[in-house]
């Protein structure tokens, strides 16, 4: 009874979806946060920063999955009726396979070109894993998103439990090891993420090709991911040109000295991307199904009840920085306790985002996305190599800041401004019909 008590508030928590959607997200967010431990522990800063700069790739074209398959499948698959379902998911399938096999493509094709042009960073040994790592975790990512837009959260919690929970012990084993590197981190991540994303398949339910319905989702998802693409990248550019101007000045340890800060921050994707699994889906269910009111409602509740507990844990965290450092990392990490501080208050920012996104994704109204990117873009472009030069790491994070304060700032009256202009038409609309 107690149990069904903890699960029914952590449930409303959550706007009343399932507990598993939270647990798995816990599972991903630990298991990474984790290896991050064990990699920087075991690399050092240097080499930990390689590990870092070789991700941020695929962190980049698993951004711009995210606008071109999974936000328009979290928005147009739950409206999906049974008959329609075969088709639509069985079109979606087959474009997630090419486009995963173009980004692995493509990331090998970078990845080589960063060895000839900066050979200081050493990724020469990273290439091939690093490709195959992109693949892989592409894959299995999709099919997760798949599994919670289909309300089959359990599925989802499954398929990650077999990706991370053998990617950690496997790592865990060979991290001693005297030959140990990023390529072998990067190897465990991609066989793991692949076992994971083949053994899911068996739950995939069953799909048709049709060429008429791979055409028409296309068009469909292309109406939503216009704005979202090209927002993923700007979204990927403006936040990492300052990220990546460290690097440049101070060299790969300014990137494992950022990540590592980050890691610590980054518990809160417990619940930022566990959110991100359920609320786009949720809130394009209600407005299917119970209207605008419902929406927004929706959208405030979870930005109130999720906002109270990221200001507390962000609070403890920014309060105590170098003791979280020491305790993580060891000592020679704990002198960057001010980075640390300064990635809480931009957390505590970014957790605005998603559930507006969610609304606007909700109402099929992108652009505003789209334009708060352009402006990022272009604040990042404009002042990241200057902050990194001559403020160095406090100036990278206070440009990640500003950049936060732009993003949320145009979503904010982006998704008011909508709201009231549909409510108006809306009355507008009945006043009509009563006349």
């Amino acid at each position: 009874m107690a149990w069904k008590s903890i699960q029914s508030r952590l449930s409303r928590l959550g706007g009343g979806r399932e507990l598993s959607a939270l647990i798995d997200q816990a599972l991903v967010s630990g298991a990474n946060f984790i290896t991050n431990i064990i990699l920087a522990r075991a690399l050092g800063i240097n080499d930990f920063g390689v590990f870092a700069l070789a991700w941020t790739a695929v962190l980049f074209v698993s951004s711009l999955q995210m606008a071109f398959i999974i936000a328009p499948m979290m928005s147009v698959g739950p409206k999906q009726e049974p008959h329609e379902r075969p088709q639509y998911f069985g079109s979606l399938l087959v474009q997630e396979i090419g486009f995963s096999l173009f980004c692995s493509t493509a990331v090998l094709a970078v990845a080589l070109i960063a060895n000839a042009y900066f050979p200081r960073w050493n990724v020469r040994g990273l290439v091939l894993p690093l490709a195959f790592a992109t693949l892989a975790y592409l894959l299995q990512d999709f099919i997760r998103r798949y599994f919670f837009s289909i309300r089959r959260s359990k599925l989802a919690l499954a398929s990650d439990g077999i990706s991370y929970l053998t990617q950690l012990p496997i790592i865990l084993a060979i991290e001693h090891r005297p030959h140990f590197s990023a390529a072998a981190a990067l190897w465990v991540i991609a066989a793991t993420s692949l076992v994971g994303f083949l053994v899911s398949c068996i739950w995939f339910e069953p799909v048709q090709l049709r060429a008429k319905s791979f055409k028409e989702v296309f068009i469909r998802h292309w109406n939503i991911s216009r704005w979202l693409a090209p927002s993923a990248f700007m979204q990927w550019s403006s936040g990492n040109l300052f990220a990546l101007a460290a690097p440049l000045y101070y060299g790969p340890a300014a990137t494992g000295i950022l990540r590592a800060a980050q890691n610590i921050v980054g518990v809160t994707h417990i619940w930022y991307l566990g959110l991100d699994n359920i609320v786009p889906a949720e809130a394009a269910r209600r407005m299917h199904s119970k209207g605008l009111d419902a929406v927004f409602g929706y959208i405030k509740q979870i930005l109130w009840r999720w906002g109270a507990i990221t200001f507390v844990f962000l609070a403890v965290i920014a309060l105590f920085p170098s003791l979280w450092l020491n305790l993580a990392y060891g000592t020679k990490y704990a002198p960057y306790g001010y980075i640390l501080r300064l990635y809480a208050v931009m957390y505590f920012m970014v957790f605005f985002g998603n559930p507006m996104r969610a609304g606007l994704q909700a109402l099929e109204y992108t652009a505003p996305v789209f334009w708060s990117y352009l402006a990022m873009t272009v604040f990042a472009l404009a002042f990241a190599g200057p902050f990194a030069k001559h403020l160095g790491l406090i100036g990278v994070m206070l440009g990640l800041i500003g950049i936060q304060v732009i993003f949320q700032g145009i979503l904010a009256v982006a998704l008011i401004v909508r709201v009231r202009r549909m409510r108006h038409n809306l009355l507008a609309a009945n006043q009509n019909m009563v006349l």
